[in-house]
């Protein structure tokens, strides 16, 4: 989860609420913003998590990791409650219901 304390976070939305000002410079259109976010994504794991004698196994496995785990910490917050309402609107899979 990505979740870290209050004070930990205080020096890093400075620099996250900037970049997603210039995200939004560079790509106004939401649907061109893939593109540049991977960019940036990319940038900020590989570089923070790179050591400096160079990629492990088991630095490339962390990263990846980060990556991973964000996705599903978005996944659940945002996909979920939207699956939710479909399934209520338009049943849900035979499978997935308690008999």
């Amino acid at each position: 989860m990505p979740y870290i304390k209050q004070e930990d976070r205080i020096g890093l939305n400075t620099v996250i609420d900037d970049a997603i000002v210039a995200l939004q410079d560079v790509a106004p259109d939401v649907l061109k913003r893939p593109g540049p976010t991977n960019y940036m994504i990319t940038r900020i794991v590989a570089g923070s998590l790179k050591p400096k004698e160079g990629w492990s196994y088991h630095s490339i496995s962390r990263a990846i990791a980060v990556l991973r785990d964000a996705a599903t910490e978005m996944e659940r917050r945002l996909m979920g409650p939207r699956e939710d309402v479909v399934i209520k609107d338009n049943g849900d899979v035979p499978e997935y219901c308690e008999n």
